[in-house]
């Protein structure tokens, strides 16, 4: 009875502790605009950033079937940029990923010769796929907090 009772107890408590880890639904609804305004607004860039046209910001990065896209960048002196990527499917967002580390990847030899200490923010950049959503934050500073109050 009272080895039953331990594994009973060991169940239990390892159900609840893999219920507390669990990854946040995919399917979860992020706002966007909330979170581009906490990064914006926090002290992760070193430059003001500027929203960018959808249509630019479509061409950079060879995408065009994003729900919503919303792309802010620096004046060019600096690789900062952030790009959050909405999709229709989390297969759509799996599928967009390689195509934004393909622009860090663009972005990384451009600046190697002209701006080769930008290099290494580009080499740090946040490239990520929660769910239906594609982040990329190229910034001085460490923007994993913030984006895991939302993802």
């Amino acid at each position: 009875m009272k080895k039953t009772l331990i594994v009973l107890t060991t169940v239990v408590v390892l159900i609840l502790m893999s219920a507390c880890s669990a990854q946040p639904n995919a399917n979860q609804d992020v706002a966007l605009d909330e979170l581009a305004k906490e990064l914006l607004e926090s002290d992760v860039f070193e430059e003001a950033l500027t929203p960018a046209d959808e249509g630019i910001a479509k061409k950079l990065y060879s995408i065009d079937n994003a729900v919503s896209f919303q792309l802010y960048v620096g004046s060019g002196a600096t690789a900062s940029e952030l790009a959050l990527l909405e999709f229709e499917t989390e297969e759509d967002a799996k599928a967009a990923l390689p195509l934004a580390q393909e622009r860090v990847a663009a972005q990384k030899k451009s600046f190697s010769s002209y701006l080769p200490g930008e290099v290494e923010k580009l080499e740090d950049a946040v490239i990520e796929q929660h769910g239906r959503y594609v982040v990329v934050c190229v910034s001085k500073g460490d923007a994993g907090p913030i984006l895991s109050d939302y993802f």
